[in-house]
């Protein structure tokens, strides 16, 4: 069965993707520079054309050394070539910016625009190709990485007297940087591109300092990759400690020492086995990092298939960890790579440890299915390779330090049933997850499924089934007895109960929920609260926000103006404020109450988004702002709603038919704004022309405040600067 479920996914991943494309921010220009009959200078030039964006250096920064996994730096990769050879590194060349971040540390960026330089010798007339990655910026949010791909051809070489067959050298990055030099002449072609695509939301916001600063490529993917690397190890622990694999340690390290001629055969030989248990989850994740570059993975994991695919994966997993079944590979094929399996060469010690692979999948399956979601989702090109390697490691660890430390053998917890309530735990777990991924679904297309009290209320039992069950008071079909103390009573051990502790906790956390309290420690992964039904924190900040609002509760409401597209559907997120949900129905509001026009460019899948209406745009203040002097138009950018057939139309960007609500979203975003982040809040006039880009998600409230005040200083002086 994982076998299909695995080919369907990989079937599938390539087509779930977005089609839309923002407008170019970044420009590339691609050219040679001649600097002697066989030597040339391929020059790679970026140039920002919006002031409030930048490009990340090699090196981006981060806190602590380590870069966060949102920021992808810059890099320029030259293909290799048998008519040329790469001479030292690609130069970076720009005026470096760098800043304080709260929460990512110092980063280090290019502004206007920034240089690459890649010295080659050529032998021949050739053509040079490559491709430049790159992420762009502002403080309020980061579009995805995006690849472009360049050529450039040399039409007028000289051989060198001595030359052969150029040896083609792996491209690398230089950390010296200079000020950006004058554009360079005596280019022999030239070529142009951009290209940017979908978003991906990060916070930050400080004045920046032009500063200097060493890039150095040996350690970057090292450090931009370490949370991967320990998800890996987490989920690869996880995996470790279930029946399936706990219980071969012991008899695996002893099979070792035992069969070998001698002590120091047998540590040779277990630490084999254990490099090559690594060797064989590494060669997964290259496969994954190779099928799927940074762009593909985030557009996957944007899809809506992508997530309904997930949710039923995480069902199936769960249903398996609880009991309810195996999920295993064919036994024939654990079959023959048993009979390769042997101990007296180091082929045969690798089958084995293929064996464990195979024969373990029934355990460790819903771990990889974690960890390959969390890799698409973190837009990081080695991420199948740096989180399975973690994986792999947490695994084969445990083999190596039993064959060289035999001791820890005898003082291991023995097999029984705490590795069964383990597995029971994990299956709790995943089935909340699994939640997750269906409400994305669910609220794009308005299925009404999950609600926030249903949410909840599925969380709440599932958390109180899992305490309970931790309590020993509920038993699924592979437990066995709780121990017995010395009077003869079933007990559970202090780490259980704690965990059991835990679990009642966060249900009984989760109660007041039911009736609107905020639950801000879960309230990114929540439903949106119009699907709630009876919200009394809702009810309670109306009541607030109207008795100081120059609306009574009882008198006309803040926007005159009503609307009436997607009302059956669409709610407002905002207690007290009545949202629009068409860009033009909107914009007529404005026109005729005279107010300016929020367009909240949001979505229904987006965390941001609802982390930022709960813990800014609720606020009493805020919300009693809104309600007198704004028009608030929500503009889902994923809501599936069709269009009326007469405001259908093609995009000017790739001359695509916009049918749904979401699609005209996004495609008024992408042709005014040139962005896809989400949220994004813009505030225009009843025209539609830009009174304020206020950015993204920024957790401070009084900035909010001083943007409003701004807006309404701005409209009111007829938009003057």
């Amino acid at each position: 069965m994982i076998r299909i479920l695995s080919f369907v996914l990989f079937a599938l991943l390539p087509f779930l993707s977005f089609s839309q494309k923002p407008n170019d921010i970044v420009k590339w220009k691609f050219e040679a520079k001649k600097i002697n009959d066989y030597t040339y200078d391929i020059i790679g030039t970026a140039t920002i054309t919006q002031a409030d964006f930048h490009i990340w250096t090699f090196n981006p920064g981060g806190k602590d050394g380590e870069i966060p996994i949102s920021l992808i730096p810059t890099t320029i990769k030259v293909a290799r070539g048998n008519d040329y050879k790469l001479i030292g590194k690609v130069k970076p060349q720009g005026k470096q910016k760098e800043k304080k971040d709260e929460m990512m540390g110092t980063i280090r960026y290019y502004e206007g625009s920034a240089r690459y330089t890649q010295r080659i010798e050529a032998n021949k007339n050739t053509t040079v190709k490559g491709v430049a990655t790159f992420q762009t910026c502002n403080e309020s949010g980061c579009l995805p990485p995006t690849d472009v791909d360049f050529e450039v051809k040399l039409t007028d070489v000289v051989p060198r007297q001595d030359t052969t067959s150029a040896d083609s050298v792996k491209t690398d990055t230089d950390t010296t940087l200079s000020a950006l030099p004058a554009d360079s002449t005596g280019a022999d072609t030239t070529l142009t591109a951009s290209d940017t695509t979908g978003s991906n939301v990060i916070a930050g916001s400080t004045s920046a300092q032009d500063q200097g600063a060493s890039d150095d490529e040996d350690g970057l993917d090292k450090k931009s990759s370490w949370e991967l690397f320990l998800m890996g190890l987490f989920w690869g622990f996880v995996a470790f400690i279930m029946p399936c694999i706990y219980a071969m340690l012991p008899v695996t390290v002893s099979f070792f020492t035992k069969r070998s001629k001698d002590k120091a055969t047998g540590i040779r030989n277990a630490i084999t086995y254990a490099l090559s248990i690594i060797i064989i989850f590494v060669a997964i994740g290259a496969l994954i990092s190779l099928l799927f570059t940074q762009k593909t993975m985030y557009e996957i994991s944007s899809s809506i298939w992508f997530n309904l695919f997930v949710f039923v994966v995480f069902v199936v997993f769960g249903i398996s960890l609880l009991g309810a079944f195996e999920i295993t590979l064919p036994s024939s094929l654990s079959n023959a790579m048993d009979k390769r399996a042997n101990t007296n060469n180091i082929g045969g010690i690798f089958f084995m440890a293929l064996v464990l692979v195979i024969v373990s999948f029934s355990c460790t399956s819903a771990f990889i299915s974690n960890l390959i979601v969390y890799i698409f989702t973190s837009g990081n090109s080695f991420g199948g390779v740096i989180g399975f390697l973690g994986f792999g490691l947490a695994i084969a660890l445990p083999f190596a330090l039993g064959a060289l430390f035999p001791g820890i053998i005898n003082k291991m917890a023995k097999s029984g049933g705490w590795l069964n309530a383990v597995k029971v735990t994990m299956g709790f777990i995943e089935l909340a997850m699994a939640l997750k991924f269906l409400s994305n679904v669910d609220l794009a297309y308005h299925w009404g499924l999950l609600d926030v009290e249903v949410f909840l209320s599925i969380w709440i039992v599932l958390f109180a089934l899992l305490g309970i069950y931790l309590l020993g008071k509920l038993k699924l079909s592979h437990d066995e007895e709780l121990p017995k103390n010395a009077f003869g009573q079933p007990y559970v051990g202090v780490t259980r109960l704690f965990f059991a502790i835990a679990s009642l906790s966060f249900a009984v956390y989760m109660v007041p929920g039911l009736w609107g309290a905020p639950l801000e420690a879960i309230s990114g992964f929540m439903p949106e609260s119009k699907t709630h039904d009876f919200n009394l924190k809702k009810q309670l900040t109306e009541i607030q926000i109207n008795s100081g609002s120059s609306h009574s509760s009882s008198g006309s409401p803040g926007n005159e103006v009503r609307p009436e597209k997607y009302t059956d559907k669409l709610k407002s997120e905002l207690p007290g404020i009545t949202a629009f949900f068409d860009y033009d129905e909107a914009l007529a509001a404005g026109k005729k109450t005279g107010k300016p026009v929020l367009l909240d460019f949001t979505g229904h899948s987006c965390i941001n988004c609802r982390k930022m209406e709960k813990a800014v745009l609720n606020n009493p203040d805020i919300l009693r702002d809104l309600k007198d002097n704004f028009i608030v138009a929500s503009l889902y950018v994923d809501d599936s709603s069709p269009l009326p057939a007469g405001e259908r139309y093609n995009s000017k960007l790739d001359g695509k038919l916009m049918k749904t609500l979401g699609d005209k979203n996004l495609d008024l975003e992408l042709m005014r704004f040139n962005s896809v982040m989400q949220p994004l809040y813009v505030f225009v006039d009843g025209d539609g022309n830009v009174i304020e880009n206020a950015g993204g998600y920024v957790n401070d409230i009084p900035r909010f405040i001083r943007i409003l005040q701004s807006v309404k200083a701005k409209h009111a002086a007829g938009h003057q600067q």
